[in-house]
């Protein structure tokens, strides 16, 4: 893949997110995997489809089962950590900044403070 296709989240997986658009409108998650070339996540709780299994030696019967399907991350925004913050534990908008280190980091539009990703 050339660099042209790659595309940038703005969160990663373990961020704890809100959902703002769509049927699980409201619903929060933690994000349990993050795919940046198809620009989806999977968040923990949301988006419930039925999976259908086939019978195999592994599963003796088979059935059905509720897995998390991916949505588009343009539909997930982050929360806020900083207790200070108005928008403190509400979804907000980040920017990319550089700390003291000269590391990127992801920052609250509202109040400036640094969300730290989980590591």
């Amino acid at each position: 893949m050339n660099k042209s296709n790659r595309r940038k989240l703005q969160v990663c997986r373990g961020d704890t997110v809100e959902v703002v658009a769509g049927n699980a409108r409201g619903a929060r998650g933690r994000i349990l995997r993050a795919m940046p070339q198809e620009g989806r996540v999977v968040v923990e709780g949301v988006n419930m489809v039925w999976k259908h299994l086939r019978r195999s030696r592994e599963r003796g019967e088979g059935g059905r089962i509720q897995i998390e399907a991916p949505l588009d991350a343009s539909n997930v925004m982050l929360i806020c950590t900083n207790r200070d913050c108005e928008k403190h534990d509400r979804a907000v908008r980040t920017r990319t900044g550089r700390n003291k280190d000269g590391k990127k980091t992801r920052i609250c539009v509202r109040c400036g403070h640094e969300i730290p990703k989980v590591e």
